[in-house]
């Protein structure tokens, strides 16, 4: 029975998986997938740009250490499908070896892939239980009519005209020559199957090219190079295949790379030597999906509303702080009442900030870290310049106040204004070396000219009211395809009247412009730790 022939009251609910699979044997040109056996597998392939994934038996079954010769069971290899199809947004079709059993079992399996989402299943010639066909030695083959009948209870159970039933012929891999490839072939796509997978272990593409030149049915073909890898997809195309399985090559590139990290790693006594060619944590918590995680913490889970958070932003100055200053000012953040810690680093990967700081996209400047930190009803918000270090006092006493923007000052920066830094006039007055506010303490009127009162000395407060403001002149930066950090977003709200509570410390924050300002601050980190 062909998919058209499907009775309508099958139609239960259309796949996307399945209709995009469809719509891919529809188009022109080769349609590539590659081999995964885990939902990381599956992400790394649709990043990278293939049109689907095989839920490779083989991948699945070395994953868990025990050979490709039906030892896993149906629903363990389900499990795995159906963890690809809940990763991705790619059609994932299975790998089904030989059906898991005779007519019976192929209806049980194919209504359990088909309800999971699985696009289309591939299921191969031989006698159950099969063995890998790169395996030396016994390759069984079903008779035809055994295997037709199965195609023919498969197309039956199916519930959507999109799902796909993809028969695997192994006559090549048996030795039983291309005669009998072909004849297979053509019962088979007689007996309903939407394609016909045509399987080599030949170095040499003749064979496998020679099927194609002789196939006359409009029922598309699959071909698996994995022997015959010389040949390129768009030659396999132009020869009359229409999908291109790349079986296990994510399996076996694995293999090397951590064998070789592994080995590194006892030899040199240390990870020094491999830092560099493995992907860092940042690239790690993007595949698992942290960052849209923390977008849905900020929009749904409400137990932290009210409380502050803070991010760390991309500073101005060149150097910025390091892994390790990193990690002391998310300690200082949380010190001063703070749990909830981001950082976004300037064109460096998230991998470079503590292990236990929440990462947050990378970004080139602060409005673009602005504008993605997630709204909804969190508390006051801190954001710290990542080219200053600000110790936890000074930032309790930033959280501690009510205004909507409240702003770190520094008051014992002179009178001169120097480069680089945000000088600032304060409604506060000097006397006698100390500065005297009004009852609610000293604003900042604005920029300074030739003379400051004070300088910004890294790190702001803001309510929702005031972040609201903040990300409006983080929009209109990004409006003229203009970066800033965030003393200039500072300075935007100031151009536009808005008035800053400030919080006038005299000590308390380093400044981190230089290599030599990192190097010093964190040697007297470390320093200050060892006398602890």
């Amino acid at each position: 029975m062909s998919s058209a022939e499907i009775p309508a009251r099958q139609e239960r609910g259309a796949v996307p998986g399945a209709r995009q699979l469809r719509e891919l044997f529809a188009r022109d040109g080769a349609v590539r997938i590659v081999g995964a056996h885990n939902p990381l597998g599956a992400r790394l392939a649709e990043r990278a740009g293939f049109d689907g994934v095989w839920s490779s038996g083989l991948e699945v079954s070395a994953s868990q250490g025990v050979p490709d010769t039906d030892i896993l069971t149906m629903s363990e290899l389900l499990g795995v499908a159906s963890s690809l199809v809940s990763a991705v947004g790619i059609p994932v079709v299975a790998d089904c070896d030989a059906g898991y059993g005779n007519a019976h079992n192929v209806m049980n399996m194919i209504r359990r892939y088909e309800a999971a989402g699985i696009a289309a299943v591939s299921i191969e010639d031989k006698r159950f239980p099969k063995v890998n066909s790169f395996i030396p030695g016994r390759q069984e083959l079903a008779p035809i009519a055994e295997f037709c009948g199965k195609l023919a209870a498969a197309k039956a159970a199916q519930r959507t005209r999109d799902f796909m039933v993809i028969a695997r012929i192994e006559a090549l891999i048996a030795g039983w020559g291309p005669a009998e490839a072909l004849r297979r072939g053509e019962a088979y796509a007689e007996a309903g199957a939407d394609a016909v997978l045509i399987h080599s272990k030949d170095e040499n593409p003749e064979e496998v090219l020679r099927f194609l030149s002789s196939w006359t049915l409009r029922t598309p073909v699959v071909v698996v190079p994995t022997t015959y890898h010389t040949v390129t997809a768009t030659e396999l195309a132009e020869a009359g295949a229409k999908m291109v399985i790349y079986a296990n090559h994510g399996l076996r590139a694995g293999i090397t790379a951590v064998s070789e990290t592994f080995a590194s790693i006892l030899r040199e006594d240390r990870t020094t030597a491999v830092e560099a060619r493995i992907a860092p944590l940042a690239t790690v918590f993007d595949l698992q999906g942290v960052p849209e995680q923390k977008r849905f913490e900020a929009q749904f889970i409400t137990p932290h509303e009210g409380r502050p958070r803070a991010l760390v932003v991309p500073g101005g100055a060149v150097a910025g702080a390091g892994p390790r200053l990193l990690e002391e000012q998310t300690s200082a953040l949380r010190r001063a009442g703070i749990e909830s810690v981001a950082v976004a680093t300037a064109g460096a990967a998230v991998a470079e900030c503590p292990q236990d700081v929440t990462p947050g996209a990378s970004h080139t400047d602060a409005a673009g870290a602005v504008l993605e930190l997630p709204g909804g009803g969190a508390g006051r918000t801190v954001l710290v310049s990542a080219d200053s270090f600000v110790e936890a006092e000074p930032l309790r006493r930033l959280i501690a106040t009510d205004a909507d923007i409240a702003v770190l000052v520094d008051v014992t920066a002179g009178t001169g204004e120097r480069p680089g830094a945000l000088g600032l006039r304060l409604t506060s007055v000097a006397r006698d070396g100390r500065r005297i506010g009004g009852s609610e303490g000293g604003e900042v009127a604005g920029r300074a000219g030739d003379r400051a009162d004070g300088e910004f000395a890294g790190a702001a407060a803001f309510s929702a009211a005031g972040m609201a403001l903040l990300r409006r002149a983080a929009e209109k930066r990004r409006a003229n395809s203009e970066q800033a950090d965030l003393a200039q977003l500072l300075d935007d709200l100031l151009a536009d009247g808005h008035q800053p509570r400030a919080v006038e410390i005299a000590s308390g924050w380093l400044e981190l412009r230089t290599e030599d300002d990192v190097h010093r601050a964190t040697q007297m980190l470390a320093a200050r730790e060892a006398a602890r």
